[in-house]
Formats: C-alpha cells, sequence, structure tokens
C-alpha cells in the first residue's frame, strides 16, 4: 500500500501527483512537495481517550456485576428478630 500524500495548497478534490528522479512526490498542478498524512492523527489519539472515559466505567460495572452474579449467595437466617415497641403513656 503506497503512503498517502496530499498538497496542502490545492483543491483535494483533484490533486495530480508527479514523482521526480529522487523519489520525492509533487503536485501535478503547483509543482509543491506533496505532504505526507499520518497513519494516526493526535485527534484521533484524542477522542480515542475520550471515549474511553465515557466506556470504562460502563464495563468496568457490568464487570462486577456478572462477578457478583457468580458468587454463591449467603444463607439468609430463618430466625426473626422480634422488635417490641411499647407505647408509653
Amino acid at each position: 500500500m503506497m503512503p498517502r500524500f496530499y498538497c496542502p495548497f490545492c483543491s483535494p478534490h483533484y490533486q495530480i501527483y508527479k514523482k521526480r528522479a529522487g523519489g520525492q512526490m509533487l503536485c501535478g498542478q503547483c509543482g509543491e512537495p506533496l505532504v505526507k498524512i499520518p497513519v494516526v492523527k493526535p485527534t484521533q489519539i484524542f477522542a480515542l481517550i475520550a471515549a474511553s472515559a465515557f466506556i470504562a466505567p460502563l464495563l468496568i460495572t457490568a464487570f462486577a456485576f456478572i462477578q457478583d452474579l457468580n458468587k454463591p449467595q449467603p444463607r439468609r437466617s430463618t430466625q426473626l428478630i422480634k422488635i417490641d415497641f411499647e407505647e408509653r403513656v
């Protein structure tokens, strides 16, 4: 796969590329050197961090809930506690 390049001065819809003998790519319209598009942009990294900040608590809560379902439930006492409320006159 060829790395993606673009001309910062020309329209992105109409771009023709030329290659020099040295391997440098030039814009076919204006003759300026092309700029390589980075694989991962800083805005994509920020978006990934922001999305994980909102999704992580949901995943942690779901994981804790599933672990609680797999735990054996403690036996409840069959004895009832009787509380008498006396009326004071």
